[in-house]
């Protein structure tokens, strides 16, 4: 039963590994991204944590999984839809290797799949993969999405059913700079993945990309199965005309619609007829701005449908398709989306009515009605919008195809940078009434340039930054008459000097205290307190009056012991910390690696070394 109270996923939960595995790797997909969801991201798929954190309250495992992540993390998504931040962490900068566009070859084509495939691996224990699919994106919208998540060990045989998943991740091999591991892919192919309870089946549907075998491309199989259902209930936030009437068509008894008010007043009101048409409830599209639901911890955001879900009938055996299509023309090939094929058994509360009911009848959902009746006579023209957004989409993916170069000069004399920033619009061309600006992603202070189309333009107005502060991302805006309607992220060409990553890290771990706390949560992962923003006191000593050295009482030799012993990858971690926060110390600043420490640790590693 698809139930709005009792049927809940939690997408943090859905990444954290089984108990005894660590994180392996992870591919994950998403159309739009948020720079600030993947500060958070990491600290599930490494340290089994809720995705409850607050970048501005940066905890010893949050640092250490983010400034690992993109050696273990990949995330593709479409060029031109990465977020701005509301506000900029240096940190972020660790994510630019492990975030990849993907650009299509036409404006009006998207990359729209949100997938994770993640590799589990533990001591003695067979490897597992995890499959997310997903209606949701990467970003902190909080509208009503959709998942189906499968679980599975490495077998030793061949899974045919794992084929167009293994297919859709060779295609994003073909989309980057990075490469996904042979292993992952050949070992993802004998992966026996758990069934579903209440489902006969499950097959894995890639749409607008190539099967790797035959060359040919992957299509929907709700429109090009051919298939005429008997029953058909559309639950998607998107909907045009030429989707719609193609589902009448193939379909025996009135069809459900089920979407967001703004699209069912997009669509002519001829083919609204032939259907059966809901939309989602305003009550919950404004539910967090009500003060009764006010909790002080989150600012309230507005809610609306996301989730995508097609429930058909034929010979009395539903079939659920769930996953990031929309019943739009684009989902049927033009995009490259992937859903998931259910094949329901025989249990009640899994058929197209039984689904209808539980989202539109009080009585079946616990009073939680997400869809009321659509009233056409409250039609409200949305043409003017729909205008400016494909204006906006046509200029969005021109922008995505100019060559964007960056300079960072250091200042003569100073520690500070000047950013020289050249964009070849020569082939840009704006509709008339809109402009686009561009500025550095850690610029708060001033506004941005203005482009000007069929120019190469040569931009020196910024400057000042500190090393720590440079990225090579750009903040784009598009705005008609004065009124912003996009900002987003784009990356430039810029060689950054490759000390920056050693002193973001050792402008956060600034002292011996942050260091030895640190150090505890490496050895223990106890150590989970936030990182202080001032700096502790290098002169602290323990209390048997020694330098700094242990851990509460227990000397640290005797943790990095049994490190060794359980968990020898640890000591690679840990002297991986000292080289980085030893390159960073200046002559002049007291060190945090003191040489009574680093000789203590050059003598554990040739005793452990020894040992071995």
């Amino acid at each position: 039963m698809l139930h709005p109270k009792h049927n809940r996923i939690d997408y943090g939960d859905q990444l954290i590994p089984p108990d005894g595995y660590e994180l392996a790797y992870a591919i994950g997909t998403s159309y739009s991204l948020d720079l600030e969801a993947l500060m958070i991201l990491p600290v599930a798929l490494f340290y089994a944590q809720k995705l409850d954190s607050n970048a501005d309250e940066l905890r010893y495992d949050m640092l250490d999984a983010i400034t690992k992540a993109a050696d273990k993390i990949t995330v593709y998504y479409q060029n031109g839809q990465l977020k701005v931040p509301q506000k900029y962490h240096h940190l972020m900068a660790y994510w630019e290797k492990g975030i990849q566009p993907v650009t299509m070859p036409h404006h009006a084509s998207s990359f729209h799949p949100k997938v994770w495939v993640i590799r589990y691996e533990g001591k003695d224990l067979a490897t597992k993969y995890r499959v997310l699919v997903t209606s949701r994106n990467l970003t902190f919208a909080r509208d009503w999405d959709m998942a189906f998540a499968t679980e599975g060990e490495v077998s030793d045989k061949e899974q045919p059913k794992n084929k167009p998943l293994v297919h859709f991740l060779q295609y994003l091999n073909t989309t980057g700079k990075k490469t996904i591991p042979a292993a992952f892919l050949s070992d993802l192919l004998k992966v026996k993945f758990d069934l579903p309870e209440k489902f006969d089946a499950f097959k894995f549907v890639p749409i607008g990309i190539p099967n790797s075998e035959t060359g040919k491309p992957y299509t929907n199989p709700i429109t090009a199965s051919k298939t005429f259902w008997d029953e058909m209930l559309i639950v998607s936030p998107f909907a045009d005309k030429t989707t719609l009437n193609s589902i009448y068509e193939a379909t025996s008894k009135t069809p459900y619609l089920l979407s967001r008010k703004e699209e069912l007043d997009a669509v002519d009101e001829e083919t609204l007829t032939q259907l059966e048409c809901w939309q989602f409830n305003t009550y919950f599209e404004k539910a967090e701005f009500n003060p009764d639901f006010e909790d002080g911890g989150s600012e309230p955001l507005p809610q609306n449908l996301h989730a995508k879900l097609f429930v058909a009938m034929y010979e009395k055996t539903p079939y659920w398709y769930l996953g990031s299509a929309n019943c739009s023309d684009a989902a049927q090939g033009r995009n490259v989306e992937f859903m998931v094929e259910l094949k329901a058994g025989n249990w009640a509360g899994l058929k197209t009515k039984d689904i209808f009911k539980a989202l539109t009848d009080p009585n079946k959902s616990d009073n939680i009605t997400l869809f009321t009746e659509y009233k056409p006579e409250y039609r409200v023209s949305v043409e003017e919008q729909k205008n400016i957004d494909l204006a906006i989409r046509k200029i969005k993916y021109d922008l995505t195809q100019l060559p964007v170069k960056g300079t960072a000069t250091l200042i003569e004399g100073g520690t500070a940078y000047n950013l020289s920033i050249q964009i070849d619009a020569s082939l840009l061309t704006l509709p008339r009434g809109f402009e686009v600006r561009v500025k550095p992603l850690p610029e708060n202070q001033k506004g941005g340039v203005a482009i000007n189309p069929e120019k190469i333009n040569c931009i020196d107005n910024f400057g000042g930054y500190a090393e720590t502060a440079l990225s090579i991302f750009l903040v784009f805006e598009i705005a008609k008459v004065g009124h912003v309607h996009s900002q987003f992220l784009l990356p430039m060409e810029i060689e950054l000097p490759n000390s920056r990553l050693n002193k973001i890290f050792s402008a956060i771990i600034d002292s011996r205290e942050k260091f030895l706390k640190y150090l505890t949560f490496l050895l223990t992962g106890e150590e989970t307190d936030l990182i202080g923003n001032a700096k502790g006191n290098k002169d602290k000593t323990s209390a048997n009056g020694n330098d700094a050295w242990d851990f509460t009482g227990t000397p640290v030799y005797e943790k990095l012991l049994i490190a060794s012993s359980r968990f020898p990858s640890k000591l690679d971690s840990i002297n991986d910390l000292i080289q980085r926060l030893k390159a960073e110390t200046n002559e002049s600043d007291e060190p945090i690696i003191t040489a009574e420490f680093e000789s203590f640790w050059n003598v554990f590693q040739t005793f452990i070394k020894n040992k071995n």
